[in-house]
């Protein structure tokens, strides 16, 4: 029997095979005989190993976002960029500014670590130790990178199911500006600028940007809730470099988010609430210096870092709800460390290294209401964690490469893990790439779940064992590729809440494994296709039933078209299969089935001149409507326009 979600999947997955039989007979006519440089070929990696790597040459599944990339889209949350990733998938509670959670390759938000230029971003104070995306803004990010599966051999704890990092960009000589406005559908108004000096010694970027929407309701208007949830966001950002010489150079990153929303106090119906109020506040800055010993063979560097991300979570009665609400949230975390990187040989490299961290968390939870009042408290938490890692890469021939790392975390409450990763690539020919990895990965119960009110002081260590192998293959020299990559997850030991108990639980087992195909087309100097297609087959082996909120198929196609220099458009159609979720509106809580669905978004822009540059997108065209989480609205089609000014 074919499911709808299955038919989606062949849908797309055919769709694929089309497109890809085109752009064979499209790229052999004369008239497109001259070849076109890859954008991916040569693309310089740095997160999915402390040895910097590029795509062809990598092992692991990595998927990288470009400058480019992120503006033909029109991006201005790091949530609408990632959700054409094959292997990832993002649901959010409400429309802006809702909780935004990420599954990479079935894996849990909090499995999954979100780093900016290298700083951790994960917050010790949230229930799972996830970060919330939601209001992480692009201003001055220059690329994102996605490396999927276990990564902990590199980052410690969190990474279980990959890694995703934004990185700043980078100046260029001299002085360059650019500030842009735009206004459209919701009462929506978004301002950036950007500000960049370099020269032969440093360079530094600067970027700003404010955001002021509407909304919609955060409750699903459907169920009858109709009071629109206001989103607000303010985001600095600052990257400085500083390189005296050759041998001698330092980075400082810096980021700072106020941001407040509007939301309501459940999903579904009665949700609705007037003046429930969530502020949230959150600062990043990280420090590293490093110099080059030994004919610049030898490579040692020190960093340092420290996030700070408080909440406070406030709702008074009113003529809806006589329920009074008052909870804050505070998060900190400090890490440093040390390495040392030795490149004696053009075939072998390595890095030897140590960092420590430190985390705190306090909360404060009270609220009162039909049911009575409930407080929960938890101050001055702490945790401490000390890694020491080894990563290798050797080579041969200039056609194999292996990836190998072993890493040791001491960890003041679970004690010692050690993880590691393998990852070889083979260049079978010059159109062709094998790749796999293996690799295991863990994650501490956070101090929410220890020591809150329903946490579990006897909890265990999340542990995971992560495979994929994979084909890369040019079908067309520099025009157009295919990768797939199939891929197997086995998380033990999983943090879980149990209804009966109302407390916090390892349960078994949950697996998860499908594969990703994603395919590249130049088809001429004027229009690229990009699509993917992801299969993710997830189980608790607890209960036999799918972990909630993933769907099982996912695709994607992006068209981006030029037909002059000076106007570029994108047209990009998202497709998600159906998935499962709770329904709390019963008890116990049921589960039940939300519908596939798909989204149409344009986005275009025109270069009036060197300096001067129009551009406007609509969102979710045919005006869709589909829940993410039940209960919870989304965005129906929104149309933006603006003005950007270059100097």
């Amino acid at each position: 029997m074919i499911t709808r979600s299955s038919s989606l999947g062949c849908s797309v997955f055919a769709a694929t095979l089309s497109i890809i039989t085109v752009s064979i007979i499209t790229t052999a006519a004369p008239a497109f005989a001259e070849e076109q440089a890859s954008s991916e070929v040569d693309q310089i990696v740095v997160t999915g190993t402390r040895l910097e790597t590029t795509q062809r040459t990598d092992g692991s599944s990595v998927t990288v976002i470009t400058e480019q990339e992120l503006e033909d889209g029109q991006y201005r949350n790091a949530i609408d960029a990632l959700q054409q990733v094959p292997g990832l998938d993002i649901v959010q509670s409400g429309g802006p500014g809702g909780n935004a959670a990420i599954f990479l390759r079935g894996a849990d938000s909090g499995q999954t670590l979100i780093m900016l230029d290298g700083i951790e971003l994960n917050n010790p104070a949230s229930p799972n130790r996830a970060f919330n995306m939601a209001n992480l803004t692009l201003e001055n990010i220059e690329r994102i990178e996605i490396i999927r599966g276990p990564q902990s051999t590199i980052y410690g704890s969190d990474a279980m199911g990959g890694v995703i990092n934004l990185i700043s960009k980078k100046a260029t000589k001299g002085t360059h500006a650019n500030v842009s406005s735009e206004a459209g559908s919701y009462s929506a108004f978004n301002q950036v600028g950007n500000v960049s000096y370099g020269n032969d010694v440093f360079d530094v970027t600067s970027g700003i940007t404010q955001q002021n929407v509407g909304g919609i309701s955060g409750a699903n208007a459907r169920d009858g809730n109709f009071e629109q949830d206001r989103y607000d966001n303010t985001s600095l950002s600052n990257r400085l470099h500083v390189a005296p010489s050759e041998l001698l150079d330092a980075t400082v990153t810096t980021r700072y988010v106020n941001s407040s929303s509007n939301i309501d106090n459940f999903g579904g119906v009665g949700g609705d609430d007037p003046n429930h109020l969530l502020r949230s506040e959150e600062f990043f800055t990280r420090g590293e210096v490093s110099g080059k010993l030994l004919s610049k063979t030898l490579t040692p560097a020190i960093w340092a870092s420290y996030t700070k991300q408080t909440l406070s979570d406030n709702n008074s009665p009113d003529e809806a709800n006589i329920d009074q609400l008052r909870a804050s949230f505070a998060g900190d975390m400090f890490t440093f460390g040390t390495r040392a990187k030795w490149e004696p040989q053009r075939y072998f490299s390595a890095v030897l290294g140590a960092e420590s961290q430190r985390e705190r968390a306090d909360s404060y939870y009270l609220s009162d209401g039909a049911f009575g009042p409930y407080e929960d408290q938890l101050y001055g938490k702490t945790a401490r964690d000390d890694g020491y890692f080894l990563e290798s890469r050797a080579s041969y021939d200039e056609t194999l490469y292996v990836d190998a790392g072993v890493r040791e975390d001491h960890h003041s409450i679970f004690g010692n893990r050690t993880t590691f990763k393998v990852a070889p690539a083979w260049l079978v020919t010059s159109m062709t790439k094998l790749r796999g990895s293996v690799g295991t990965g863990f994650k501490a119960p956070s101090l929410v779940q220890l020591y809150s009110s329903f946490g579990n002081p006897d909890l265990k260590a999340e542990d995971s064992v992560g495979w994929d192998v994979g084909i890369d293959q040019e079908i067309v020299k520099n025009r157009a590729s295919l990768s797939l990559t199939f891929f197997h997850n086995t998380f033990d030991n999983l943090v879980a809440f149990n209804p009966a108990t109302f407390i916090l639980e390892n349960i078994d087992q949950a697996q998860t494994e499908g594969f990703e195909l994603a395919n590249s087309v130049t088809v001429s100097q004027q229009l690229s296709l990009r699509l993917g297609y992801t299969y993710t087959d997830t189980k608790n082996d607890a209960t036999g039933e799918a972990l909630l909120r993933r769907p099982k198929n996912k695709g994607s196609m992006t068209a981006v078209y030029s037909p002059t220099s000076r106007i570029r458009t994108q047209l990009q159609w998202r497709v998600y299969g159906s998935r499962f979720d709770n329904d709390f509106g019963t008890y116990p809580p049921s589960r039940t089935t939300l519908g596939g669905y798909g989204l149409l978004d344009l986005a275009a822009s025109y270069q009036l001149s060197s300096d001067l540059e129009i551009f406007s997108r609509i969102e979710n065209i045919f005006d869709k409507e589909y829940e993410e989480v039940l209960g919870f609205g989304t965005m129906g089609a929104a149309a933006f326009a603006g003005i950007k000014l270059s100097m």
